[in-house]
């Protein structure tokens, strides 16, 4: 008798392992699935109901990237004196010793102390929308973490992709140090990450750029420390 085929034989219709992952690829065609996911939730005529419907997609993308000791929500951030913050598009978390204080579907109460890191999104990157994200980043450093990671994430910009990187660069060096954006991503056009330089990806790299480039920064970070919550007591006796 012959013997029988192999199970990576071609008669078999099957390909053999090739022991490789093009990652960049991946994260391209997570990109474009991304892309056609917001594309879609700006169909919604009511602009709270499209911001809404963008939030849920960036936070649902963002923890399905981020290791487990942090979470990505919408968030108000609090401090022990009794201040608080605007809503915040998303803010990123200690998820393992976090106290969330007045927990809520339109936005979680967070302690400043657990509080890795905050984003806005906006409909694109453009002067008006980068400074509005700045400053809702000053307010919430205002609380007790000055050196707080921030940022912004969009679909597009108002640039074409030939001189995004042109004129995103002097807007974001123009920023005064507390409302410095360390991250930022449009999906069309290229993501930055600013740090001791300023790095600028091309269109087809924004989201591995932007997620990689973001994990690396949070696994650097130390716990969160434990917030005295016998301080947001005695504020709130």
């Amino acid at each position: 008798h012959p013997p029988a085929p192999e199970l990576s034989s071609p008669r078999m219709g099957r390909h053999a392992d090739s022991g490789h992952l093009d990652l960049a690829q991946v994260f391209r065609r997570a990109q474009s699935q991304l892309l056609a996911q917001l594309d879609l939730s700006h169909n919604f005529e009511h602009p709270t109901a499209a911001g809404l419907a963008s939030e849920i997609l960036w936070a649902d993308l963002l923890n399905a990237y981020l290791p487990k000791r942090f979470h990505a929500s919408p968030a108000f951030i609090i401090n022990s004196k009794g201040d608080r913050s605007r809503q915040i598009d998303l803010a990123i978390y200690d998820n393992l010793t976090n106290t969330p204080l007045f927990p809520h579907p339109a936005g979680t109460h967070i302690p400043i102390e657990s509080v890795y890191a905050v984003f806005e999104i906006k409909p694109s990157l453009s002067a008006q929308w980068i400074q509005d994200a700045a400053i809702k980043a000053e307010s919430v450093r205002q609380l007790g973490k000055p050196s707080l990671t921030a940022g912004i994430l969009a679909t597009t910009s108002v640039w074409n992709p030939k001189n995004f990187a042109r004129n995103l660069s002097p807007i974001l060096a123009d920023l005064p140090r507390p409302q410095k954006l360390t991250y930022g991503c449009a999906l069309q056009h290229g993501a930055f990450i600013s740090g001791s330089g300023l790095q600028i990806s091309t269109p087809d790299q924004a989201l591995i750029t932007f997620l990689l480039g973001l994990i690396a920064h949070l696994n650097r970070k130390k716990p969160s420390p434990q917030p005295n919550l016998l301080a947001y007591l005695k504020n709130a006796a």
